[in-house]
């Protein structure tokens, strides 16, 4: 499970695309309410979003891992979005 891209979409909403296929549009107002996530605020930051691939940032100091966006999107407990990755190499 790997983000391919996130774009902001305005009143702190971001959509999100995963590699499976998995994608839609998540509200996070509730986070920039809380601790250093209250920079985010101000939405000329809030829209500056990009993808490390496996987190969701807006600097080096503020980012979310991007497993519980995609449980959500997906509708699959976080454990899940796991279980279908090799361990090991294939043919």
């Amino acid at each position: 499970m790997k983000v391919q891209d996130v774009i902001y979409k305005g009143n702190y909403s971001i959509q999100v695309s995963f590699d499976d296929g998995t994608m839609g549009i998540v509200d996070l107002s509730d986070l920039v309410q809380k601790g250093i996530f209250e920079e985010l605020m101000d939405q000329s930051i809030f829209a500056k979003v990009y993808t490390t691939g496996y987190s969701i940032a807006w600097s080096e100091e503020l980012e979310i891992d991007a497993t519980a966006i995609y449980a959500e999107l997906s509708g699959k407990n976080p454990a899940d979005a796991f279980t279908s990755i090799p361990s090991h190499a294939t043919n």
